[in-house]
């Protein structure tokens, strides 16, 4: 009796872990509505990836992962440090669009994504290779620019290199 019992509430546990998985969304990140209308407006990738999977790997952008030593919000944060209030708040407003943007898509399948862990790397090498505030303002101009042409098929991936940011940020990236 005592055997079946313990069974039984292993297995309500376990149905309680499941369903928690929405509720437990970190407040820290953006709200989990907005990757379930991605998802859901994605068919293609909807054949490839389950929706746990794809959020799982929003989680992993956001927090960081063994592809990424850094998350995004380290990221962000390091941008942010010692910005002056007004580009504190503005440059903070543009980090979180580009991240709900960046993540979107490349928490997506491998076959269906347009931004890959790649270009995740580059950005964040672009945007911590000069900590002038106009460098950092223009790093993250440019590679919004990018996304949303990347996004909408106008920007061709392998164009999104290294050399395109040296050459119009003025900035090696090399350590």
């Amino acid at each position: 009796m005592r055997l079946l019992s313990v069974l039984f509430l292993s297995v309500l546990l376990s149905a309680c872990a499941q369903r928690a998985g929405p509720a437990a969304w970190p407040a820290h990140l953006p709200p989990q509505s907005h990757f379930l209308r991605v998802y859901a407006a994605d068919i293609p990738n909807q054949a490839l990836q389950t929706r746990q999977q794809y959020l799982e790997w929003v989680l992993r952008f956001y927090e960081g992962s063994e592809f990424m030593a850094l998350g995004w919000n380290a990221i962000a944060e390091s941008v942010l440090v010692d910005l002056p209030a007004p580009d504190h708040a503005a440059l903070s407003r543009q980090l979180r669009a580009l991240g709900q943007a960046i993540s979107g898509e490349w928490a997506k399948d491998n076959q269906v994504r347009r931004i890959d862990t790649a270009m995740l790397s580059l950005w964040g090498g672009v945007m911590q290779a000069d900590f002038t505030r106009e460098y950092r303002v223009a790093a993250v101009a440019m590679i919004r620019q990018d996304v949303a042409e990347l996004l909408s098929a106008r920007l061709s991936p392998e164009h999104v290199d290294e050399q395109r940011y040296t050459l119009a940020l003025g900035v090696s990236l090399e350590p």
